[in-house]
């Protein structure tokens, strides 16, 4: 992977964590986060809300909740490209 330079206000999500959708409906998006999470993908914070961030993904975008306490990755949701 080619060295990026990141800006100031993200960061990179632990592919270690726990990956789990909010609404069951979102289970088959969990593939594509895990496998962007595993080959590290940068997350855009929220700057409304703590915790929440934005990631561009290969085939959408997803809108996840890091819970560092429970170390779980909560996808909120997902929007095709």
């Amino acid at each position: 992977m080619p060295a990026t330079a990141l800006q100031p206000d993200t960061i990179w999500l632990r592919p270690d964590y726990h990956v789990a959708p909010v609404n069951p409906r979102l289970a088959s998006r969990l593939p594509e986060l895990k496998r962007a999470l595993e080959e590290g993908v940068i997350a855009y914070p929220d700057t409304s809300h703590s915790s929440f961030y934005d990631l561009e993904l290969p085939n959408g975008r997803a809108y996840v909740h890091v819970r560092d306490d429970k170390q779980t990755i909560y996808l909120v949701a997902y929007s095709r490209s």
